[in-house]
């Protein structure tokens, strides 16, 4: 394109990537010519600076990618324990030499969570629920299933629940269909027939997650992380599990169509697991795209430059992989100019890129049990200001507001807090909420926060 010799384009080799994978790359080392002694004075006093100010936010970046692989500690899974009263305790041999690793014995829940509220907002709600049921809730919530399933299996073993006896088997087996393992959900599903005298709950295929269970997934699915609320530095979670997910799959989903805004941070981050995954050989499904890329103009403005140019280059890198071309072009002539370098010239994606549209068959706003029921999502993590919106604008509409939850799998621990908080205001206002068809790790831990308190939560049946 002849405008590019404007510019001085690069002779880059077709195969390059059209941007580098650490962020800011551009612009940095770039300064404007300008005339006179004040002028260069000035330019370079302000070249200095935005350079310093974009390194400051490189260095944010690079310190929230890299807390992103050890935020979350995963522990050997400990070895299962045989349905027996005389149990002995849980241990792993590790090595040439025998090491005995007993289960970590967690205090009081309560304990737990209130050290968790001195860092946050959470008020633990006392009660007189048994403890391994509050401790298996909260780690799981916390994406400690192994160690919450080694919990459940002692506590059955040592057959010593009283009135929480049933609850503690539907817990165990929520786990065991939600982690992918239909080999043990079937063998405690012949002990709970055997010792309830009933029928035990059935396996529903939709409420997999585990990675490793592919056989398990639904056909012509594939597994999804979906971005929602603000793309700021709290999009970790998102990004780990998406990194996760291309270890063990063909292809990955993600949603961006409930992201309300971005800032530069967020940009940067989601930038650099793009690049992860496409130099992974993960073919990739976008749904909502394009609205992101809308998300990401609304914060630049050609010639300004900000602390980082991320979200410049992750709006390059969104309309390369949507293969764009002319869109691209016009977008790297803005860029251009605004960090007076020379554009990133326009490869096409190596990896498949399908774009794809959002699954409507169940609206917002409805489900299978009815038009007065919100259907929740698959996960609730991270932010919850759009998830709350959305359960306001439905209280408003309908009276009891019910929240469908046949599909919703785990909530986070601090989303948990979050939720609380809104539904507090929610109910404070006259709103009746009500959640239906609740899992039953799901249903602990909404007791251990206090959600049961200001709205009513309803177990799923099964």
């Amino acid at each position: 394109m002849g405008i590019f010799s404007l510019f001085g384009k690069n002779n880059r080799p077709n195969s390059a990537s059209p941007v580098d994978e650490k962020v800011p790359a551009a612009a940095d080392n770039q300064t404007p010519v300008l005339f006179g002694e004040n002028q260069e004075r000035l330019a370079n006093s302000t070249t200095l600076r935005d350079g310093t100010a974009r390194a400051t936010t490189s260095m944010k970046i690079d310190a929230i990618e890299s807390e992103m692989s050890s935020e979350f500690v995963h522990l050997p899974p400990a070895s299962k324990l045989p349905l027996d009263a005389n149990t002995s305790p849980i241990t792993t041999t590790q090595g040439p030499n025998t090491t005995q690793m007993t289960l970590p014995v967690m205090s009081r829940t309560t304990e737990f969570l209130e050290d968790q509220s001195r860092s946050g907002s959470i008020e633990v709600s006392v009660s007189d629920t048994p403890e391994v049921i509050e401790e298996a809730a909260v780690l799981f919530a916390s994406d400690q299933s192994d160690i919450a399933e080694a919990l459940l299996l002692n506590a059955i073993a040592e057959n010593n629940l009283g009135s929480s006896t049933h609850l503690v088997w539907w817990m165990l087996l929520d786990l065991y269909q939600i982690t992918g393992k239909l080999q043990e959900f079937d063998n405690l599903s012949v002990d709970f027939a055997n010792k309830f005298e009933t029928s035990p709950p059935t396996w529903i295929d939709i409420l997999t997650l585990d990675p490793q269970a592919k056989n398990q997934e639904k056909p012509g699915t594939l597994p999804s992380v979906a971005f929602s609320g603000k793309l700021d530095a709290n999009i970790g979670k998102q990004l780990e599990r998406a990194q996760k997910l291309s270890a063990t799959h063909p292809a990955v989903r993600l949603e961006f169509t409930r992201v309300s805004s971005v800032d530069p941070i967020g940009c940067g981050l989601l930038l650099r697991m793009l690049k992860k995954l496409q130099k992974s050989g993960l073919d990739l499904v976008l749904v909502g795209a394009n609205e992101l890329a809308d998300k990401i103009r609304e914060i630049l403005l050609v010639g300004r430059r900000d602390e980082t140019a991320a979200p410049w280059l992750l709006l390059l890198e969104i309309l390369h992989l949507l293969n764009l071309e002319q869109a691209y072009e016009d977008a790297s002539i803005d860029y251009s100019i605004t960090f007076e370098v020379s554009p990133p010239p326009f490869v096409k994606p190596q990896a498949k890129v399908i774009t794809a549209a959002e699954d409507n068959t169940l609206g917002p706003n409805t489900s299978a049990g009815g038009n007065n029921s919100l259907l929740m999502p698959i996960l609730i993590e991270g932010r919850t200001s759009e998830l709350l919106t959305k359960i306001q604008t439905h209280a408003n509409a309908c009276s009891p507001a019910i929240m469908d939850c046949s599909r919703l799998v785990r909530v986070d621990f601090s989303a948990a807090g979050e939720l609380l908080n809104g539904l507090s205001m929610l109910a404070s206002n006259g709103s009746a909420i009500e959640f239906h068809n609740v899992n039953h790790l799901v249903t602990a831990l909404f007791k251990v926060v206090g959600i049961h308190e200001v709205a009513r939560v309803v177990s799923r049946k099964n």
